[in-house]
Order: structure tokens, then C-alpha cells, then sequence
């Protein structure tokens, strides 16, 4: 029985957090570990010897922390590993930089992590241990095309900025959607720092946690020609900006006095999130219509598949990421089997096809 089970690894610092994550994935009956760790380099020689097929690794831990382990893992062999990060900003930063270096996802500790509130996110550990399993096949090959990420993002100085001015969306200007979730942090970078200046006001949702949601913007800001900042209550939509959901809250497109902003609510989730891509392109389909373009990419789940096929119907463009390039071929699937999107578009080519489609949209 134990052959047809997801073999893992733990690794942490904290006896109880190991103790706590084993118990966890082993009382599921799908997962069995094979052994533990108290540090990346204990990781290391484990990982070799037991060749695992999935990893949870700490971002911090003393002697060899998160991030540098996942660097030499994937170097060696890259394979699924879910990061178990702090909810400090210091932390949100580190585990974007870890999904930037390969790592297929993050669950995030709760408040007073090194204790039984772990058992908070079982749920959410084991699901993402199974999702990366299935999808280990593509890690090798998203190790491959992050190279190209990072040549193309280093291509990009903050310089190309320059000041120039931003135009606040009218209320009958284009307005781009963009919802995502797994895969994401790497996968935009293939796309937001293309886009030029000039680029129509832009809407993200990507599934994070608070205090995340801030670091990755920055993080994204710094890589791109267009302005990337965590979407504030009544932000306005401006060209050459790209407003970023903030964790645990929906974010929707308003009109007002003429002009485009984004609320921010706090309402019950909607597709199992909060913020949702549904909630998001719902309201661009309701106060953009016809100008609404969207995109959704690479995720696990069904989030954003309703709200984009509103935004179809309403005579805006819809986009879907297509199975060979997502890191998990869930929210484009739904949205695609489910006839809501016009076009199925690689990733390498998402950034080009928004940029025509919102030119005929202005």
C-alpha cells in the first residue's frame, strides 16, 4: 500500500513543527514520510539518500536556511517542494524569492506557528503536497524556462519609468484583468515587466495572504516599466499602472465621477478566496463591459472561470493561459471547458496578445 503513496521529506527547525507536519501528511493515508530534518544541510544529505517525491521546507532556519536548500535542490534535481513561511514581511519577501527559485507553492504559519495552530492549514499542507505531486513532471521544465524569466526581468531597469505621467482611467477607458493563483509569482514575471509605459490600467488578483501581497508587489515593481503597487481602497486605475489585490480582501472596479477606482471589501469569500478573480472580473464586466480585457492564468481550483465568461458575454476579450506552460492546469481549465474565454494563449505570449487586444480596445 505504502508504493502507492506520496513519499516526503519535512523540513524544519522546531521538533514540534516536524512532528506536527509528519503527523499531518501521514494521517491523511496519501503521503507517507520518510524522514525529517532540523536544517538544508541535514535536508541535503536526505533528500539524496531517500530521493523523495515532495519536500516542505522552512524559509528560516539556522546553519541553512529555506531558500538557500532550495536553491542547491533545484540545481541538483529539481522536484516539487512547498515552503512553510512566517507571516512577517521579512518572511513574505524570502518565500517570493523562494518561488522565484522554484519552489512550487507556500502555505503561510499561522499566528504562533511553533505550537498546534499549525493544524489550522492541514488541510491546506496536504492539498498542496498532493497538487505538487501530480504536477512534478513540470518542475524540471519550469526550472528551465526561469532562466529566461530572470534574463528578460534583469533586461528591465527602473530608469525606463522615468516619471512619466499617468493618466487616470476614463470610465470608458480599456481596463486589463488578471487573475492567477499557483505559479504566479514566477509566471508574471514573464509577462507584467513586458508590458510598455503606456500599458492600460491593469487589475491583479493573485491569491496570497496579507503581509504577502505588499512584498510581491514591490518585488514585481522593481522588475517592470510599468508602476506594480498594492491596490488601496479608491487607488485610482491609471495607464501604466498595475493595482495588486491586497491579501484577504476583494477587489473590485467602480466607477466615480468619471473616472475608474478600485474598492476593497472584506466580504465572504467567493470561489474559496478572498481576494477572487471572480469578484474581480464581475465588476469589470458590469462597470467596463466591452472594454474589459482579461486574463486568466495558472492556479489551482475554479476561481475566476465565472467572472471571466461574464466578461466574454459582455463583449470584452478573454484569455486563458494555456496546460503547457501552467504550473497547475486548474482556473484556465474550468474557464476554458466551460467556453467563457475567446483565446487559449501560451505564457511566453500572454504580454504580447494583451498588449494588441487593449490597443484595439482604446
Amino acid at each position: 500500500m505504502d508504493k502507492n503513496k506520496i513519499t516526503a521529506i519535512v523540513v524544519d527547525d522546531s521538533p514540534l513543527m516536524r512532528k506536527i507536519i509528519t503527523d499531518i501528511l501521514n494521517n491523511s493515508g496519501k503521503v507517507r514520510v520518510l524522514d525529517t530534518a532540523m536544517n538544508g544541510q541535514a535536508a541535503l544529505q536526505k533528500i539524496e539518500a531517500l530521493n523523495p517525491d515532495v519536500i516542505t521546507l522552512d524559509v528560516d532556519m539556522p546553519i541553512m536556511d529555506g531558500f538557500t536548500c532550495l536553491k542547491k535542490i533545484m540545481d541538483a534535481r529539481p522536484r516539487p517542494v512547498i515552503m512553510l513561511s512566517g507571516l512577517t514581511q521579512e518572511g513574505a519577501l524570502l518565500t517570493i524569492r523562494c518561488l522565484e527559485a522554484g519552489a512550487f507553492d507556500f502555505v503561510s504559519k499561522p499566528l504562533g506557528g511553533l505550537s498546534k495552530d499549525i493544524e489550522k492549514v492541514a488541510e491546506e499542507i496536504l492539498e498542496k503536497v498532493i497538487e505538487a505531486f501530480n504536477n512534478k513532471n513540470r518542475i524540471a521544465i519550469k526550472k528551465m524556462a526561469q532562466k529566461k524569466d530572470e534574463a528578460a526581468a534583469a533586461a528591465i531597469s527602473a530608469d525606463k519609468k522615468n516619471g512619466m505621467a499617468r493618466p487616470a482611467a476614463g470610465a470608458s477607458s480599456c481596463v486589463v484583468g488578471i487573475g492567477i493563483s499557483t505559479g504566479g509569482p514566477v509566471a508574471l514575471r514573464q509577462v507584467i515587466p513586458l508590458l510598455p509605459p503606456d500599458f492600460p490600467g491593469t487589475v491583479l488578483v493573485q491569491h496570497m495572504p496579507d503581509t504577502f501581497t505588499k512584498a510581491f508587489a514591490q518585488r514585481l515593481d522593481t522588475e517592470s516599466q510599468v508602476e506594480v503597487k498594492e491596490a488601496e481602497d479608491g487607488d485610482l486605475i491609471k495607464v501604466g499602472r498595475v493595482l495588486v489585490a491586497p491579501g484577504n480582501f476583494h477587489v473590485r472596479v467602480k466607477k466615480d465621477r468619471g473616472f475608474l477606482r478600485v474598492c476593497l471589501s472584506k466580504e465572504d469569500p467567493v470561489s474559496g478566496h478572498r481576494p477572487s478573480a471572480d469578484v474581480l472580473f464581475q465588476s469589470m464586466a458590469e462597470e467596463v463591459g466591452s472594454r474589459s480585457v482579461a486574463v486568466i492564468m495558472t492556479g489551482m481550483g475554479r476561481d475566476g472561470a465565472t467572472g471571466i465568461g461574464l466578461i466574454k458575454r459582455a463583449g470584452g476579450y478573454a484569455m486563458a493561459q494555456d496546460e503547457s506552460s501552467c504550473t497547475v492546469f486548474g482556473m484556465p481549465k474550468v474557464a476554458i471547458n466551460e467556453d467563457a474565454v475567446n483565446e487559449v494563449v501560451t505564457l511566453s505570449k500572454i504580454s504580447s496578445r494583451l498588449i494588441a487586444v487593449s490597443n484595439q480596445k482604446k
